[in-house]
């Protein structure tokens, strides 16, 4: 019995260290992307907008799929095959995949800002869809601000608790310092279109 005690609480000791180090993998994942996102993502559009139509396609046919199938392992084929199709269209139709990128940036935004779970939703969608239809008009612009708003927030939060700042208005300082900083940099390596 003493010996079933030690083996639990070493497997216990493993699993909580491999979890923190798949953690801090994805808290250095996340910096990266919004980084990249906040001074490049005019530029790299085509990629950001391919990986949302893929995450889109993925969670929505996974999703209705595991609810009348209640098959993880084909809800997750199906969801792949969607993903794909729907990242394809996205990569390859480019005024669809930018409505879809920006959707999906503006949503995640203020899910991360709003407290309030329902609100953020709503307004998300709203503000998503609605950035998404001003795109079609001036895609630059708001490409370049959509990205670097969302990246240098993004960013901000993912990087300051790992300095020990956990602070809501730093995060939202150093966030729109990084977004401001991400549209002068954006703005003047990138071309009218």
């Amino acid at each position: 019995m003493g010996n079933l005690m030690v083996l639990e609480a070493t497997l216990q000791d493993s699993l909580s260290g491999i979890l923190g180090d798949a953690a801090a993998v994805l808290v250095v994942f996340g910096a990266v992307f919004s980084l990249l996102n906040c001074f490049l993502g005019y530029r790299l559009v085509k990629l950001w907008s391919a990986l949302c139509g893929f995450a889109v396609g993925w969670v929505a046919a996974f999703s209705v799929s595991m609810h009348f199938l209640a098959n993880a392992g084909v809800s997750a084929v199906i969801g792949i095959a969607a993903g794909l199709l729907l990242g394809g269209i996205a990569f390859f139709l480019y005024k669809a995949g930018v409505f879809v990128l920006c959707v999906f940036l503006v949503f995640f935004l203020c899910v991360g800002l709003i407290p309030i779970q329902w609100l953020a939703i709503v307004l998300g969608l709203a503000l998503g869809i609605a950035v998404g239809v001003l795109a079609m008009k001036f895609m630059r612009e708001v490409l370049i601000f959509t990205t670097a708003i969302s990246g240098g927030m993004n960013a901000a939060n993912a990087l300051l608790p790992v300095f020990g700042l956990q602070n809501a208005a730093a995060a939202l300082i150093v966030g729109l310092a990084l977004a401001v900083l991400g549209i002068v940099v954006q703005w003047k390596t990138t071309a009218k279109a």
